[in-house]
């Protein structure tokens, strides 16, 4: 008995590390799209008012990714689905670089889009399908390997950029050589199935479709936010003039650094603590560092306070919303892609929105709204709280 427990753990870690390592390629190519936007800009011939648009074309291809590949994933092997869209993700990231107009850009763009969210939500389902109530630690240790990814993204961007006087064709293509190692488990793991599948409808928790929805508003915040800020950040370093492209780039990834290093200590906070008590302090932690940068805009120690205490903040919703979501309903493919399609059009409007915003409005405005949207964040979280304790957890399998 103990024999065949640990060698089924002994199998699970390989199933963790496939899933991480394609994380860390989606981590790599999300964050770096925000400090490659001045010279995508110059490169395309266009204002930054209009490069935002990048933005909302990879979270449109990212949007159908997900929400389409979710009802996928309870039909075919996830393992072959996500490698479809790694290759995917290669090829578009090698022909980026060469696109002749701004409209293949932004198409291209939107087809790494699609692969990302293909890849994203297979990896975050099969994990809870191999884990299932164990899943807690587990999808924190996931999202950090995300995290990891749009750390070093930016480091690795600003260095191949430098050494190659900044030519866009290497830092696309280094990228594309990193998202290689994903694919060696999907192709040599066999794909998890969903465990709750062989439920009766008698013996099966209904769905609390309120609990879904009010969960789908909440994860498009949370991205529009953690994308947004993400995204804009490098330039509005640059456009209130008190940093360098230099710092602005390590700025960036102090960012995703933050968020990093709170995604690998909520491994272990999560074995304490319940999710709704990560959540209050997530969200609270959030609102005092815009307020931070609200503050005082125009000092450098106050974003980098701000961007550090927005990155640490915002470092484990996602994958504790998910946790919370696994205790409370069914988790099929359809209902993690309705999660992951509120994340994708979060991360599609938003950004394009603080586009404008920092185009005909201001800078210090971009921070002001995503203050307002964090803020309206926490009491849709409350909201979250509230159904899922009237719902409860449901039958384990």
């Amino acid at each position: 008995m103990i024999k065949d427990i640990m060698a089924r753990k002994n199998k699970e870690i390989f199933y963790f590390i496939t899933y991480g390592l394609s994380c860390i390629s989606l981590g790599l190519a999300t964050a770096a799209i925000g400090p490659l936007l001045p010279s995508l800009a110059d490169f395309a011939k266009v204002t930054l008012g209009q490069i935002s648009f990048l933005f909302t074309a990879h979270s449109l291809g990212y949007l159908l990714g997900s929400s389409g590949g979710g009802r996928l994933f309870d039909r075919f092997k996830g393992h072959i689905l996500m490698l479809i869209a790694s290759f995917l993700m290669i090829m578009m990231s090698i022909f980026i670089p060469l696109s002749t107009s701004f409209y293949l850009l932004l198409l291209a763009i939107f087809i790494l889009g699609l692969g990302q969210g293909i890849v994203d939500v297979g990896s975050n389902v099969n994990l809870m399908w191999v884990y299932k109530s164990r899943v807690g630690p587990y999808m924190n240790g996931l999202h950090f390997f995300f995290g990891l990814g749009a750390f070093l993204s930016p480091i690795i961007i600003q260095n191949i950029m430098r050494f190659t006087d900044g030519t866009l064709t290497w830092p696309f293509w280094i990228l594309a050589i990193l998202y290689i190692p994903g694919l060696i488990g999907l192709f040599l793991l066999k794909s998890p199935s969903n465990p709750e599948k062989s439920k009766t409808e008698t013996n099966a928790k209904p769905t609390n479709v309120w609990l879904v929805i009010l969960m789908v508003v909440l994860f498009f915040i949370y991205v529009g936010v953690e994308m947004g800020f993400g995204g804009w950040i490098y330039t509005y370093a640059i456009e209130v003039k008190i940093m360098n492209e230099s710092n602005a780039a390590y700025i960036n990834s102090l960012y995703w650094g933050a968020l990093t290093i709170g995604r690998l200590l909520t491994v272990f906070i999560s074995r304490k603590l319940p999710p709704s008590k990560i959540l209050i302090g997530n969200f609270s932690l959030a609102i005092l560092a815009l307020t931070v940068i609200l503050i005082w805009p125009l000092t450098s120690t106050a974003i980098w306070i701000g961007s550090a205490g927005l990155g640490f903040a915002l470092s484990s919703i996602f994958p504790t919303l998910l946790v919370l979501g696994e205790t409370r309903m069914r988790i099929t493919g359809g209902i993690t892609g309705l999660f992951f399609l509120g994340s994708s059009i979060g991360g599609m409007v938003v950004p394009m929105v603080l586009g404008q915003i920092i185009e005909f409005l201001g800078s210090y405005e971009i921070m002001a709204t995503l203050l307002g949207l964090v803020l309206v964040g926490f009491v849709v979280l409350i909201s979250v709280i509230a159904a899922s304790n009237r719902a409860g957890e449901k039958e384990r399998v």
